[in-house]
């Protein structure tokens, strides 16, 4: 049943930095081709680092200086350019100015640093396992408030991140692909009259819906399908989220939404989006009409 066109593609070459708007997509079991192959690191720590505990990442735009490709590890990884709100440009090639520009950014010792191999798992390695008050931090939770309800996540992911900052090899979060669509977007700006643009909640792909509905429509797809030219994507749970949304984005010309953390526990149960793997991969197009196949 077609039932979305795509209207939207986007590629963060840096994790948790803003990134690319691109008109079409490779897609393979990673990901898409480009997709959080660089991340900020503290040397100290030592840990792989995002937003969640560094927010001054979000004022910074990434963007390739070189074709990427899905496979990419180490030094092969294509060169990025950071750009700040204020101007100031920064590249990869140059390590050592770029990592001291970026701490003198965040106030910290950091370095720009390139995906590991899976082999590399010290690189991906947390200092201590993952808690649940730490999971709370990181999700920005009320104190009183529960963590969400992880069942839907599969087990080897859930124990990856118990122990690594991200699924050891790869850099996203916790799944390849995150899909967005334009009903749930609309439903949540209606609810709370916050600003809810896209770019506050780094989807992969966005969708615009046939028939549009007000409502968190993605969230009935989990288990199934969605096929896009020849790529298939399996819908395997609901994306939490932090508070990173509420963040300002000078960048973007984004300010901040204090009340949009608390507007999605209250209305969408914090789920916003959802989490897919890639079933069959290959590229994706700016206006690719969506089936959505049930299991």
């Amino acid at each position: 049943m077609r039932i979305a066109i795509v209207k939207e593609l986007w590629r963060y070459p840096v994790k948790s930095c803003g990134g690319e708007s691109l008109n079409s997509a490779l897609i393979g079991a990673g990901g898409v081709c480009g997709d959080r192959h660089w991340s900020v690191y503290d040397p100290i720590a030592p840990i792989i680092r995002s937003a969640k505990q560094w927010p001054r990442l979000l004022e910074l735009r990434a963007e390739y200086l070189a074709p990427s490709s899905l496979e990419d590890y180490g030094n092969a990884v294509a060169p990025v350019r950071l750009t700040a709100h204020d101007g100031s440009v920064y590249e990869s090639s140059d390590s050592t100015a770029c990592d001291d520009w970026l701490s003198h950014w965040l106030g910290t010792p950091a370095q720009l640093k390139p995906r590991a191999p899976l082999s590399d798992s010290a690189f991906y390695a947390l200092p201590n396992a993952r808690t649940e008050q730490q999971i709370a931090r990181e999700l920005g939770l009320d104190p009183n408030e529960p963590l969400p309800h992880f069942a839907a996540f599969d087990e080897d992911v859930a124990a990856a991140l118990q122990f690594n900052a991200t699924p050891p090899g790869f850099l996203y979060d916790a799944f390849p692909v995150h899909v967005l669509t334009t009903d749930s977007l609309q439903f949540l700006e209606n609810a709370c009259r916050l600003d809810a643009d896209v770019r506050r909640f780094r989807p992969n792909i966005l969708l615009e819906m046939i028939s549009p509905s007000c409502a968190t429509t993605e969230q009935g797809w989990v288990g199934a399908t969605l096929k896009i030219g020849g790529v298939a994507l399996q819908v395997n749970s609901p994306t939490s989220r932090c508070s990173m949304p509420g963040r300002a984005q000078p960048g973007f010309d984004l300010r901040e939404e204090k009340g949009l953390p608390r507007a999605m526990a209250e209305h969408v149960d914090r789920n916003l989006g959802v989490n897919v793997r890639v079933i069959e991969p290959g590229t994706i197009k700016v206006g690719d009409p969506v089936q959505l196949l049930q299991p």
